[in-house]
Formats: structure tokens, sequence, C-alpha cells
């Protein structure tokens, strides 16, 4: 191989490590914002949420919000699965079988609004899509609500928080772009 190709290729390898390092900042950059706007979201919930999907690595604002509404629908379908087993569980009382089936109706509320606001940021309509994930940070904190009063929020506690965490970081991503 002769020198000029060896250069080239060093030269491309310096150009992508420094852009997976400018786009790892990029999440960690949005992180500190989102933590600053929302002391709720811990910040390394929000920097390993956002890397977990592969695409953060060259995500601007616009895309990390995308992705963290795409993992607020991640998390809410799998809770909605989870919810699906506890229903079908003997040992649940039928008392906390009606509270599971309003958490199954508010996550049914979180897929959709989630869903809605992807289409919105993609489409550029911040507002709207802000809107939606103000809804979609709201529902599972509404289950949370519910089965606290009942003594029961240990079933679903991990659930509603990541839940929460997740469409408020796109929220919060959302809002900077307004």
């Amino acid at each position: 191989m002769n020198t000029s190709k060896v250069l080239l290729i060093l030269i491309s390898l310096a150009i992508l490590l420094h852009s997976s390092k400018l786009a790892d900042a990029s999440v960690e950059d949005e992180c500190k914002i989102v933590t600053a706007a929302d002391p709720n979201v811990d910040y390394n919930f929000c920097v390993t949420s956002l890397q977990a999907d592969p695409r953060s690595g060259s995500a601007d604002a616009k895309e990390l919000a995308i992705i963290a509404a795409n993992l607020t629908v991640a998390n809410a379908t799998s809770t909605l699965s989870k919810i699906e087993k506890l229903l079908g569980d003997s040992k649940i009382d039928s008392a906390t079988k009606g509270l599971l089936n309003q958490c199954s109706s508010f996550y049914k509320d979180v897929v959709t609004a989630a869903s809605g606001a992807i289409k919105a940021i993609g489409s550029g309509s911040m507002g709207d899509a802000k809107k939606q994930l103000t809804e979609a940070s709201d529902k599972p904190q509404d289950c949370d609500n519910l089965l606290f009063e009942a003594g029961k929020n240990y079933l679903l506690k991990k659930e509603d928080n990541d839940c929460t965490n997740l469409a408020s970081i796109a929220q919060n991503i959302v809002a900077k772009l307004q």
C-alpha cells in the first residue's frame, strides 16, 4: 500500500473518531439541558437511554427527540405487556385488576401520544409534539398515583418512572427546538 492510501485511511479514521466524540458530546449536552430543565430526570438515565439507540451517535437534537419518543413508545408497549401478565395472575385481587385496567388505558394513551409526537417532530410541528409529550409524561404518573392510593404502586413503579422520564427527555429537547 502506498503512503497516500495509508495517509487517507488515517485521516478518515481520525475524522470518524472525532465525529463520534462530537456525537457523544451532543447526547451529553442534550442531557445536561434536559436535567437542568427537569431535575426529576436523572442525567445518567438520560445519557444511557439515548445511547442505547445506535442512531444517537450521529443524531442532532431533533433526531434525539425522536429517539427519546421512540423509547417512550417502546417502554409503554413493554409496560402494557407487563400489565397483561399481571391481569392474568391469579394472585392479583379483582380491585387491583381494575386499577391495572385503568393503567392499561393510560399506557395506551402514552403510545398514541408519543407516536403522534414522533410524527409532529418529523414534520416540524414542535408545539404539537410538546403537547403530546406532556400527555405522554403525565399518564404514567396517573397510573402511579392510582396504584399508590391503593398501596400497590410497587407493581409498576419502575415502569411508571422510566416512561415519565423518557417522555420528559423528549419533551425538553422539543421545547429547546421551539
